[in-house]
């Protein structure tokens, strides 16, 4: 990782008490090892959260995100520490305003840091929300004592930009999460920075299902590869049927009924982290698209005299056993195991011609 800039502020609200920055914090020195692990360690720890929503600035009013057209100028200024530190007050003004906004009066303060970095070729700007956690130490005499200890494996907020992805204009560059407190999800922090899930349903809906063949793949699991990409096509069309959404963590249900026993104890569980990260960035929920699966699942064939909308699963070739044969070398379609309502419908159009 190349750390290029860091600054740590802290934001304090109490109860019925608007939120503000506290005087101490700003720009740190990035180029120490200790920034630079601590960054490490709040990308690694966003990396393994499988509940991310992905998309993009919100392009619809970005004057109500000053943060959208700040980030820009950041861009495309020298991108000094100054500069980034402008952007970061920026960020700050919208995230006290978010924290004081009715919506989001059971979200509280904390250590909010901004850094700029590179990693694995791709250029990212993350801001995380974390807070100190007591633990125990040992003291000079060995008596036990607590102290507080800042928790980088839990981010309570945190929004990431691939700034690679940005300039080349992808449709999805963002990351980011959303905590549950008294019960209802807060998105405070994604709001204050201008984040928005528009990712189009029909991106999320083909990149799953790549993820889902790709999972199989890396983990030979090639016999079990095509019932699993079936079995998630089905539950799709399932919830799209009854207009719900889908869910990753639905979708990590069916996968762990097909892990082999030997497998289970390394890859129970995973599937969702596996698709919801940087990858594949599919976003924890969606609505499934319905031209990308029937494009997945039927097939439409049209002649001069007749046309047939099929399923792909019940198509084989003669002697495969399926329902309907395709015989390229005689031109012929075979449709086998007509129900009885079908035949009654082929005899009844023949009598009609007679």
């Amino acid at each position: 990782m190349e750390l290029k800039h860091l600054v740590i502020r802290e934001v304090m609200k109490e109860e019925e008490k608007p939120a503000v920055v506290a005087d101490r914090g700003g720009v740190v020195t990035s180029s120490t090892d200790i920034a630079s692990q601590m960054v490490e360690s709040l990308n690694n720890a966003l990396a393994r959260r499988s509940t991310l929503t992905h998309g993009s600035f919100n392009q619809e009013n970005p004057a109500g995100y000053p943060f959208i057209d700040a980030f820009s100028q950041y861009l495309e200024s020298e991108q000094t520490s100054d500069a980034f530190s402008t952007l970061c007050d920026t960020g700050l003004a919208q995230l006290t305003a978010a924290i004081d906004a009715p919506s989001a009066r059971s979200a509280t303060g904390g250590y909010v840091v901004f850094s700029h970095y590179t990693l694995e070729r791709y250029e990212f700007l993350l801001v995380a929300l974390v807070r100190n956690r007591a633990t125990i130490s040992l003291g000079d005499d060995l008596t036990p004592q607590q102290i507080n200890q800042l928790d980088l494996d839990k981010l309570h907020q945190a929004a990431k930009v691939n700034i690679t992805n940005f300039r080349k204009g992808k449709e999805s560059y963002l990351s980011f999460t959303g905590t549950k407190e008294t019960g209802s999800v807060t998105h405070y922090f994604a709001t204050a920075f201008g984040c928005t899930d528009v990712v189009p349903s029909k991106k999320s809906t083909s990149d799953l299902l790549q993820a889902a063949k790709d999972f199989c793949t890396e983990h030979g699991m090639y016999d079990e590869r095509e019932q699993v990409v079936e079995d998630v096509v089905s539950y799709l069309n399932r919830q799209r049927s009854e207009k719900l959404t889908a869910n990753l963590p639905e979708v990590e249900q069916i996968f762990d009924q097909y892990i082999p026993p030997e497998q289970a104890e390394e890859l129970s569980g995973s599937f969702s982290r596996f698709a919801n990260g940087e990858r594949y960035q599919v976003s924890h929920e969606f609505q499934p698209h319905t031209h990308t699966l029937n494009n997945l699942t039927k097939l439409k064939l049209k002649s001069d005299n007749w046309q047939a909308d099929l399923s792909k699963k019940s198509i084989g070739t003669p002697g495969t056993g399926n329902d309907i044969e395709f015989d390229e070398e005689n031109k012929q379609l075979v449709i086998k195991r007509l129900s009885t309502r079908v035949i009654e419908q082929l005899r009844k159009a023949l009598a009609q011609e007679e």
